[in-house]
């Protein structure tokens, strides 16, 4: 197939764009005293799932650099005291890394910014595709025509069930959503389809939380980005297909559902 002039004006375009903003983000860490790379690294600290902090080899991973490089960063982002290590609480031999109140201030102000620029891209350029989407017709015959409804995305059917109150009372599939089995619940009463323990928050994040509502906005935070990664993302990608094809029920036992993950987790699905 033959690429039509205007996808490689796209094209340009976005790899234009992408490194105007990439320089822009440059300059703005430089200002606030910070090299790219010092920028880059409080991000990747700051922005992972697990409430711990990341590893060095985690950050290494986010940064796509060598080990050894990326614990030199380190120490000197260390050295100016952007960053602190400790050690994890369950193997010792582990350390964690967190920002230091400097280096907070400093990422949230620069990520500000960040938001504000990216606002102003015209994003309309990253649909590159648009337009040389081949055309698939039938052997013998012209293209269908059509349908009115064809490419209208559909809202999934998803609701939010505890499973101490309906039981087999709603149809739909019954999914739960919790790590841990409901106490004082039979797999008889519960009415159970299917237990996806892998899209619940990882036991760290569940821990952190403790259902304090004060901590739910960061935590619904932290628990997006929790989907982002495997195996939670597989089983993310799993729950979006059965609530294409019926409807589900995401079935929890916690008692302050406005709070809950479920909810995060129907907020994902729903787009909402």
């Amino acid at each position: 197939m033959t690429l039509p002039d205007a996808t490689y004006v796209r094209l340009l375009a976005l790899r234009t764009e992408l490194r105007r903003f990439e320089r822009w983000s440059e300059e703005q860490a430089r200002s606030a005293g910070l090299t790219p790379a010092q920028h880059q690294l409080l991000l990747a600290i700051r922005g992972h799932a697990d409430p711990r902090g990341p590893t060095i080899g985690e950050v290494a991973d986010y940064l796509l650099l060598r080990h050894h490089s990326t614990v030199g960063l380190v120490d000197r982002a260390d050295t100016a005291g952007l960053v602190r290590r400790s050690r994890d609480d369950d193997d010792h031999r582990v350390v964690r890394l967190h920002l230091t109140k400097d280096g907070a201030a400093r990422l949230e102000a620069l990520s500000t910014l960040h938001l504000e620029e990216i606002q102003r891209l015209p994003f309309e350029i990253l649909d590159a595709s648009k337009g040389h989407t081949p055309t698939q017709h039938t052997h013998g015959s012209s293209a269908s025509p059509r349908r009115a409804d064809e490419g209208v995305r559909k809202p999934l059917r998803v609701e939010i069930d505890r499973v101490y109150d309906h039981g087999e009372k709603r149809t739909g599939r019954r999914i739960l959503v919790d790590r841990l089995w409901p106490r004082g619940v039979s797999k008889q009463d519960a009415h159970i389809d299917q237990w996806m323990k892998d899209i619940a928050p990882s036991p760290p994040l569940r821990k952190w939380y403790g259902h304090a509502p004060a901590r739910f906005k960061e935590f619904a935070r932290r628990y997006r980005k929790e989907l982002t990664l495997s195996p939670a993302r597989d089983a993310l990608d799993e729950l979006q297909a059965k609530a294409k094809s019926g409807k589900i029920i995401l079935v929890t036992a916690t008692k302050d559902i406005e709070h809950s993950a479920a909810t995060v987790l129907l907020s994902v699905l729903t787009g909402s």
